[in-house]
């Protein structure tokens, strides 16, 4: 298995913040965010928080389903996927579609 490092500096940033009525949301632009490396992170921001915008009601179901497994992965002193890491492959969904 090869060993990926998350590149925590590179990484595409999203806010979420509270406002009087709710809640904003948000991606903080970097020049990073358009390279070839950042695209892919990039649109997947994009896309949280148009769900998160859209349906908040099933993202805040989905943060509090994170959260209890969280706990459970402390509880059991290991990640949600049983590993050291949350590397997700986007290549099966690159494969899907065609890219512009």
């Amino acid at each position: 298995m090869s060993e990926d490092k998350i590149k925590l500096k590179d990484g595409v940033r999203l806010f979420v913040s509270p406002t009087d009525n709710g809640f904003a949301c948000g991606v903080i632009e970097d020049d990073w965010m358009y390279t070839d490396e950042g695209y892919f992170c990039s649109v997947i921001a994009r896309g949280m928080m148009k769900i998160a915008c859209e349906k908040p009601n099933e993202v805040f179901e989905e943060g509090l389903e994170g959260f209890n497994l969280d706990i459970k992965a402390k509880d059991n002193k290991q990640n949600i996927n049983g590993n050291d890491n949350n590397i997700i492959s986007i290549v099966p969904f690159i494969n899907k579609k065609k890219l512009n």
